[in-house]
């Protein structure tokens, strides 16, 4: 279920920041105001995060948008391109199982012996749509190699 991945992530997103405790109602909404930016693009839809550092780091920064497989000529308007390499913890499951899925991946991390490499790094999740408005997502979490 948990394993060790090196990857690399570009992706397409526009950069929006608010309370870490809203990122439930946050994320949704701005991941459809993206996706309607960019209506030419194809490709896995993805959200990049800021880690919050501790519990004083009340807002952040997180990105939405697609994974592409190449920097693209231009940009649509407010829109970034990203590039992130890392090595990662990496969990997948249902979308409607996010916290038990983070649970899951912190338990596995720690168990392996692996640290978690949040300074200067994001945390990405992919999704992935699969039936009747069920997707899969993948988690990714930056670790030690």
């Amino acid at each position: 279920m948990c394993q060790v991945v090196n990857k690399e992530f570009k992706v397409i997103g526009m950069k929006h920041s608010g309370p870490f405790e809203s990122y439930a109602q946050l994320v949704p909404q701005a991941a459809r105001q993206s996706l309607q930016r960019m209506p030419n693009y194809k490709g896995t839809e993805v959200t990049v995060y800021e880690p919050k550092e501790n519990n004083n780091h009340v807002e952040g920064t997180f990105y939405v948008g697609i994974c592409v497989e190449d920097k693209p000529v231009s940009l649509p308007e407010e829109m970034e391109f990203l590039e992130i390499q890392h090595t990662y913890g990496m969990i997948s499951g249902h979308g409607n199982e996010m916290g038990k899925l983070y649970s899951t991946l912190d338990e596995w991390i720690d168990g392996q012996g692996y640290q978690k490499e949040l300074d200067g790094n994001y945390i990405i999740e992919t999704y992935h749509p699969i039936e009747n408005d069920i997707e899969m997502v993948e988690i990714y979490i930056p670790i030690n190699s």
